[in-house]
């Protein structure tokens, strides 16, 4: 069962899962791009980021060649309709971007230690980047402006309430890296997505 609420991670994180080398390889029939993904658990992550365009996709900076490498930006509208609810899969077929429940289960299967911020928000450092995460920075809500490239990494999900949406940050910390996730991202800042599925059989 992967229902895990937010916060239980710094309870059983020493029952992480073992990470295989990339056993996926794809490519998406929508415009030919080949992806990799990686085992964890019972999911499997793709081990780059997505780069479909639609119109609700964006290029850091406004240059392609930083989607070519980083992938696109996509913000929580990209997901769902006028009236707010979840619409078609912005990932290749039979994969989807990850809910809450997803990240969590899979920064559980990266064997973190845990520690609280100053301001109590639960950090899971991991040692080894398994799902070779990108630091892709992201677009500002306002659209305006665009923030650490090459510092940080942020990741969608598929999770949100009224008071805003579920994102993935990860970032540098020493030898390792740290891994936040905020419930509150606003709806409109644009961030990258790895889409995940189940792993066959």
């Amino acid at each position: 069962m992967r229902s895990f609420y937010f916060g239980l991670l710094g309870i059983i994180f020493l029952c992480g899962f073992t990470s295989t080398l990339p056993t996926t390889k794809f490519s998406d029939t929508r415009d030919g791009i080949r992806y990799a993904a990686v085992t964890i658990g019972d999911l499997q992550i793709m081990t780059d980021n997505l780069q479909f365009q639609n119109e609700s996709a964006y290029c850091y900076d406004n240059l392609e060649r930083y989607c070519k490498h980083f992938g696109q930006l996509y913000n929580y509208h990209s997901l769902v309709d006028a009236a707010g609810n979840l619409k078609g899969n912005i990932c290749p077929k039979d994969w989807r971007v990850p809910t809450l429940a997803d990240w969590e289960y899979l920064i559980l299967g990266m064997k973190p230690t845990v520690k609280r911020s100053k301001t109590g928000r639960l950090i899971y450092h991991i040692s080894e980047n398994y799902a070779q995460l990108q630091f892709g920075g992201f677009r500002s809500h306002e659209g305006k402006f665009f923030f650490n490239m090459g510092k940080e990494g942020h990741y969608m999900t598929s999770t949100a309430t009224d008071d805003g949406w579920a994102t993935i940050k990860i970032r540098r910390q020493g030898k390792g890296y740290d891994l936040t996730i905020s419930t509150d991202t606003d709806k409109n800042r644009a961030v990258s997505c790895r889409c995940v599925q189940n792993k066959e059989g």
